[in-house]
């Protein structure tokens, strides 16, 4: 991969500005608030918002309950209003999730949300596993891997936990249900990066 090409994926996406983020904030907050208190969801009016938030956006949005993961949904297309995107991702991701339990309502005193709006997706050229080890050497960004059968996603966030390219796409490739030492022509690649991410614990 080029460095123009690294260069497009850190900047594939308008840079928003705080005010924005804490409104994307706002709005997982409701959302989670609405699903704990079994209240319907507001109807959001998208010419209430910043234009930047009207543009369609992909996005996920992550649940922490007392530093644990307890909900990550979200998607990397871009075929909705970010601001719709993220009220969906956020309900989907206090209940939907089927690796977790859905959340509680006495797990929101030491809940931490997370919002983070990703770049369009680039097609990485490999032929062998090695080639994207390379690659990922240079740029810590996320990674998508699919086939015929299977698909697996991980954020940039995840290089906390799997520090080193060979840790990190040994469990995206688990994680998609293939084995660990698996590989193949018809595998696709495609890396992207969060453009705009914004944290919140909640009292």
């Amino acid at each position: 991969m080029s460095a123009t090409q690294l260069h497009n994926i850190e900047h594939s996406h308008t840079s928003l500005k705080e005010s924005e983020l804490r409104i994307l904030l706002d709005i997982v907050e409701s959302t989670v608030r609405c699903y704990l208190d079994k209240l319907p969801l507001p109807q959001l009016v998208l010419s209430e918002f910043p234009q930047s938030l009207q543009q369609l956006g992909a996005c996920f949005v992550t649940l922490h309950v007392d530093g644990q993961l307890q909900g990550c949904i979200g998607t990397t297309s871009e075929s909705s209003p970010l601001v719709l995107e993220v009220q969906r991702k956020a309900w989907a991701s206090a209940c939907q999730d089927s690796r977790f339990a859905p959340l509680q309502k006495h797990q929101a005193s030491g809940l931490e949300i997370e919002v983070s709006v990703l770049s369009t997706p680039i097609a990485l050229e490999v032929t062998t596993e090695q080639e994207l080890l390379d690659v990922l050497r240079h740029k810590h960004c996320g990674v998508i891997l699919e086939d015929a059968y299977h698909h697996a996603l991980f954020l940039p966030q995840v290089w906390e936990q799997l520090p080193t390219p060979s840790e990190f796409v040994t469990h995206l490739k688990l994680k998609g249900g293939w084995t660990q030492h698996y590989w193949s022509d018809n595998i696709q690649v495609k890396l992207f990066d969060v453009a705009n991410k914004a944290r919140a614990y909640q009292n």
